[in-house]
Formats: structure tokens, C-alpha cells, sequence
């Protein structure tokens, strides 16, 4: 199998790593900028690479990884699907609900082999959670909440891609960060979100911009201002397939959160819990029996959970499809649709 990357950044890097340990070939990487393309061509061995797209789509290249910025994601899934190319994006799919499913589609008609870059489902303590819920150990989910906790986002921090709406879209918190707890809460409990109620905070929307860093505005300062949209945080409440309930609480300003998803499943004979920044390690527990902490003592980091979606895509079982990319836009769509409103409660 020979690979193309579009994007240069710190997720092309990831993938180039985990294809790389997969012994798959990289043949082609494209990137904006001709330096940027080359750079990162010297460091990954990388015969073919620049600025034309079309280097990704060349005859012999079997699968294109898309790690650009969310906005230009569906243009170049579609081109990759018409060249008759598989495909590995990033997420999100796109942020329009009707191409999601467009794209979705014709991945189908097209018999390719897609998938969008939901990692956390392969922890091997979330992969363990899945297999105790699914299995019925602790019967019908009836609880499903939890928090996406970063400080990735904590004032001053760079302008970049994140903050233009054009690239990234018109949230933040939700797509960047609250995708992947949507997406493992339903991969661990098999119960799809039916309906959302949310409420957003842009707690700086006047901010200083001072050599490429945002810091928070004081007035009269005279340093350059620019206006942030998206939000800071999020806090959203769940109904879910077969009567189960939840709620998460995002946000990117929170330090100290390096990166702390955790989700915990309350079911009918039993519960459970997890968090990524304690990867391996699961808790389980029923009632008037404490609590069973479950070690995986050779277990996985964050770049394993890349490496092990990637061996799953290329072998052709267990990944997240189109189709489940294009539902996990349609809850966003949802999770906007009811902050614009109210927190009006939203279908999805």
C-alpha cells in the first residue's frame, strides 16, 4: 500500500509516524507552502512532495490522509473519492450536515475504504469499557456523562487556523475537542444522541493581538483588537437512544487539563469510568461490592491509539466510517442549533 499525506502539521506528522511503524509507504506529501512540504519531506523520507494536489492523487497511490485544516477537508475528500483514492480525514468531516452525508455517500457508491481520525476509541480501557457495556455485564445504559477538560486554549496563546471561522468553522470547543467525547460516549454504549439542549461562553470575544499571541483586552491599551466568535467552553445536555440521559462539560481553558476526557456510564446493574490522561486504567463497579480498578499494565499512549485505528483502517475492520463522521457532524449542527436558541432542546 503506498500513502499520500495533505498537511504538514502536527497531525500529517502523527500519521507519517504511524504508517511509518505500520510499514506502509509514504510516496507524497502536499502542504501550502513549498518549504513547509520540503521540511517535512527531509524528516520523513518522503520522495514526492510540494504544493500541487495532484501529487496526492497520482496512479500509484492507494490511500490519501487528509490532516489540512477542517475547512478544506471536504473539498479534498471528494477529489480524493473521484480519483478513486481511500481515504483517512481528519476530523471533522465537514461542517456542513449536507455534504457530511453527500461525502458519506459516495465513499459508498464508490466502494472506497473511509474513515475520520476518531482515535480515543482505541485505549485499550476504552476498548475494554466497550466490550463490558456491549456485552450486557452491566445491562442498559442509563446515565452517559462526562468532560473534555484542556488548557490548550488558556490566554495568551497563538493566533492560528482555530480562530478563523473560514478554516475552522464557527465553533471550537464542540468540533475540536467535544466531537471525540461524542464519539467515544456512543462507541463505548452503543446508544445514539436523539436530542441536545446546549449553552456556549465566549468569556474574551475582545481580545489584543500582539505578534501572532492573543492576550485578554484592556481598554484604552491601544494594541491591535480582533473579535473571537467561537467558544471557550460548552456545556451541553444528551438524550440518547432507548431512554439514557447525559451531559458533558468542555472546555479548552482550563489548566492544568492537559488533556482530560473522561466519560463514565452509569448502567442498570453497574457502572464505569475513564479518563484519557489515566488511559489505562478502567474502574468498574456494583453495588455493595467497591470499586475494581482494572490496570493495563502493557498498555497504549495517545499516539498508539493513532497507530491502531491506522492498522484497523488498512486491514479493513473496526473503524469509524463516513457514515458515523457524518452523524457526529449532525450532532454539532444540533449542539449550535440549540445554543443559537436558547438551549432550545434540538433534534438531531
Amino acid at each position: 500500500m503506498h500513502a499520500a499525506i495533505i498537511g504538514g502539521g502536527f497531525a500529517g506528522a502523527a500519521h507519517a509516524s504511524a504508517l511509518k511503524s505500520l510499514g506502509i509507504r509514504l510516496r507524497a506529501v502536499v502542504t501550502s507552502r513549498e518549504e513547509t512540504a520540503r521540511a517535512f519531506a527531509e524528516e520523513h523520507g518522503v520522495p514526492v512532495w510540494g504544493t500541487d494536489p495532484s501529487y496526492a492523487f497520482a496512479d500509484e497511490i492507494d490511500t490519501v490522509h487528509i490532516c489540512t485544516p477542517p475547512g478544506t477537508h471536504a473539498g479534498y475528500v471528494k477529489a480524493a473519492l473521484l480519483a478513486g483514492k481511500n481515504v483517512f480525514c481528519e476530523k471533522p468531516l465537514s461542517f456542513d450536515v449536507r455534504e457530511a452525508r453527500e461525502l458519506a455517500e459516495l465513499a459508498e457508491q464508490n466502494g472506497r475504504t473511509c474513515t475520520v481520525t476518531y482515535n480515543v476509541r482505541y485505549h485499550q480501557a476504552v476498548q475494554r469499557a466497550r466490550e463490558l457495556i456491549r456485552g450486557g455485564r452491566f445491562g442498559r445504559p442509563l446515565l452517559i456523562h462526562g468532560s473534555y477538560l484542556q488548557e490548550f486554549h488558556v490566554l495568551p496563546v497563538k493566533y492560528d487556523w482555530r480562530y478563523d471561522p473560514e478554516q475552522s468553522g464557527d465553533m471550537r470547543a464542540v468540533t475540536e475537542i467535544g466531537s471525540h467525547w461524542i464519539d467515544t460516549a456512543q462507541y463505548i454504549s452503543g446508544r445514539k444522541v436523539t436530542s441536545v439542549s446546549a449553552s456556549f461562553a465566549a468569556f474574551w470575544p475582545e481580545r489584543n493581538l500582539v505578534n501572532g499571541i492573543m492576550e485578554k483586552a484592556a481598554p484604552g491599551d491601544g494594541a491591535q483588537k480582533i473579535h473571537v466568535d467561537s467558544e471557550d467552553a460548552a456545556c451541553i445536555t444528551f438524550r440518547y437512544e432507548d431512554g439514557a440521559m447525559g451531559s458533558v462539560m468542555l472546555s479548552e481553558i482550563s489548566p492544568g487539563r492537559g488533556n482530560r476526557l473522561a466519560i463514565e456510564i452509569t448502567c442498570e446493574d453497574g457502572n464505569l469510568w475513564w479518563n484519557e490522561e489515566e488511559n489505562n486504567v478502567l474502574h468498574t463497579a456494583v453495588r455493595g461490592e467497591g470499586i475494581r480498578s482494572e490496570i493495563f499494565a502493557f498498555g497504549n499512549g495517545f499516539n498508539d491509539t493513532f497507530v491502531s485505528l491506522m492498522k484497523n483502517f488498512y486491514e479493513g475492520r473496526d473503524y469509524p466510517t463516513f457514515r458515523e463522521g457524518a452523524q457526529i457532524v449532525e450532532v454539532c449542527e444540533a449542539i449550535r442549533t440549540s445554543a443559537e436558541n436558547g438551549s432550545a432542546w434540538t433534534e438531531v
